[in-house]
């Protein structure tokens, strides 16, 4: 059930969440709820009013975002090349003190689990850069299952200041691959 994995993950108990059909549409929802809640917040029903004269959201990536996060950004209307994209490091931790000031609606994508070194962006220390203005996203199809396991909570530092997440049941649970999270 969903409240034993808030548990299990260590995620505000009080979230909602879903079962979809892998991490590429656990992203897209949770950045569909970010939209949503962005537009929200400067007066935009975007379910009533659609994309067509709201006010621009600013969505802000690391470098090495995986792509299916910009493919729900394209998918989503928040356009895949306008992003801005944050430098990393070696790792592909998205570099906190390269992240722009947060003005106007906006969404910020941060990496739990990088695909190729497993590296985690700093969450903890992204939310305190930007406070509770932009909205902040966590694709975690990698990496989020770390929070589950004590010795290596650690890593994931910090995903529980999110807004939304996005996980892949299947990365680490040996289930199939229609098993994603958000």
């Amino acid at each position: 059930s969903l409240r034993w994995l808030l548990e299990l993950l260590d995620l505000p108990r009080g979230c909602g969440g879903a079962f979809v059909t892998g991490a590429n549409v656990a992203n897209f929802v949770g950045l569909a709820a970010a939209r949503h809640a962005v537009l929200a917040r400067v007066g935009w029903k975007v379910e009533a009013d659609g994309l067509f004269g709201a006010p621009p959201i600013t969505v802000v990536v690391g470098e090495e975002a995986h792509p299916t996060l910009i493919k729900s950004l394209g998918l989503l209307g928040l356009g895949r090349t306008r992003v801005v994209r944050v430098p990393v490091d070696a790792q592909g931790r998205m570099r906190v003190d390269a992240l722009p000031k947060v003005v106007g609606p906006t969404i910020i994508c941060t990496q739990v689990g990088n695909v190729n070194t497993g590296a985690c962006d700093a969450v903890a220390a992204v939310r305190e850069r930007v406070g509770t203005d932009a909205w902040l996203h966590v694709d975690g199809a990698f990496g989020l299952w770390a929070r589950a396991a004590p010795s290596r909570a650690e890593l994931a530092h910090g995903a529980d200041s999110a807004d939304s997440w996005a996980t892949d049941a299947h990365k680490w649970l040996n289930v199939p691959y229609d098993s994603g999270l958000a």
